[in-house]
């Protein structure tokens, strides 16, 4: 059971669990003045939307698993599991079960949102997945892009499909739209925030990784262009994550949040201990240290949507 959740990665797992939970029930609906389920996404809706989701992205971890075998005997010695305690022919039949039926749950959320078209934002999240562990993981930039990109659909697929099921009933759509602009707002800074941090997460990671990389022809940024000017890219995300940060304070400090303005200088001051450890940095050990501290920086960003509720 252990390998299992290990193989599944259960704490980004329950980061994408807490992060969806936490923009329905903290973000958008106090926002929009509505108690759980009153209007927009049912409990069923919410449920497959959830499910979904998680799926993909447990297809998406064994599938990548799959393809870095090779490169993760160097990179990650005895953690990968596929081949050894989980056959190869396992891993890729789950892969096809969890995406086929993430896909039939999304197509239901659409359909009960009356845009069942929607559902291929499913099936286009599998195939992107299976490409950047296929592909795209290996070109310079493109395939941390393609991961930070991945990571805001965890904000928006709740907000899509709650704004789509209230467009429905007039009267409930009448009654919250004037809050509209303020959700928009929220979404786009968390959404941003996610982009961010995941995008310096992956980068930080392709420098951690560039030993296995190297050898087996993956060509990462690190690996075409060097460590160097890694960092150099790194800290750009990091000074546009700050930027983020700062449009973000000013924006709650207007609206009233005054608790996340001061909350957010959190944030600020991690942003400038990842930068700072990372200009320093030398070593596998460093970098491991690094991303530590990142996923420390994305739960406080997460943790920040409890005030929403609270300051509503």
């Amino acid at each position: 059971m252990q390998q299992f959740l290990k193989l599944i990665r259960w704490p980004n797992l329950v980061i994408i669990l807490m992060t969806m939970f936490f923009t329905l029930f903290f973000v958008i609906n106090p926002l929009l003045g509505l108690k759980s389920f009153e209007a927009g996404l049912t409990v069923t809706g919410f449920v497959l939307l959830v499910l979904a989701t998680l799926f993909i992205a447990i297809g998406g971890y064994l599938i990548n698993d799959f393809f870095d075998m090779d490169i993760d005997r160097i990179n990650k010695p005895g953690k990968n599991q596929v081949g050894k305690k989980f056959p190869v022919a396992y891993v890729q039949l789950s892969f096809w079960i969890l995406n086929i039926l993430a896909a039939v749950m999304g197509f239901i959320v659409a359909w009960m949102a009356d845009k069942p078209l929607y559902g291929l934002v499913f099936v286009f999240t599998s195939g992107l997945l299976w490409f950047y562990s296929e592909r795209y993981q290996c070109m310079p930039l493109v395939g941390n892009l393609v991961v930070a990109f991945l990571s805001t659909l965890s904000f928006a697929l709740v907000w899509l499909f709650d704004f789509f099921t209230l467009v429905n009933d007039p009267d409930d759509f009448a009654a919250v739209q004037t809050s509209f602009p303020v959700v928009n707002k929220m979404m786009l800074i968390y959404m941003g925030f996610a982009f961010v941090t995941t995008l310096i997460r992956e980068l930080v990671k392709d420098i951690e990784d560039v030993e296995g990389d190297d050898r087996y022809g993956c060509n990462t940024f690190p690996v075409r262009f060097g460590i160097k000017a890694t960092k150099v890219v790194s800290v750009i995300v990091l000074l546009a994550g700050l930027a983020l940060s700062a449009w973000a304070q000013l924006f709650f400090y207007y609206a009233g949040f005054r608790v996340l303005f001061f909350w957010f200088f959190l944030i600020d001051i991690e942003f400038f201990i990842v930068m700072a450890l990372l200009m320093k940095a030398t070593d596998k050990l460093h970098y491991s240290t690094i991303s530590v501290f990142i996923k420390i920086l994305m739960l406080t960003g997460i943790l920040s949507m409890i005030f929403v509720y609270f300051e509503t």
